[in-house]
């Protein structure tokens, strides 16, 4: 459904199940560890990747997250960001 906005950039909004789905896929891509927070309450994600949790684990479990672990941390960012609307009830996406 297109949006009108402001900006050059397109605009539109999708379910949260199909930004889940995808980000599922991309999660599976890069193999993300399950340790990487699955709750998140204010910047966990952001901390646990940028204050070395990530970057330890991938030292001792490396696959192709802790490769790049800036594509990692935004894959969990958008899983993330799709799960939560859906826990929460209001599986509506805006971007």
């Amino acid at each position: 459904m297109p949006i009108n906005s402001g900006y050059t950039d397109s605009t539109m909004v999708v379910g949260a199940p199909q930004a889940l789905a995808i980000a599922e896929k991309l999660a599976a891509a890069v193999d993300l560890p399950a340790e990487t927070p699955a709750m998140c309450d204010n910047l966990d994600l952001t901390a646990w990747f940028m204050d070395g949790a990530a970057k330890e684990l991938a030292a001792v479990r490396p696959g192709p997250w802790g490769d790049d672990l800036d594509t990692a941390f935004y894959v969990a960012l958008f899983l993330r960001a799709a799960q939560h609307p859906i826990r929460r009830g209001c599986p509506i996406v805006y971007t």
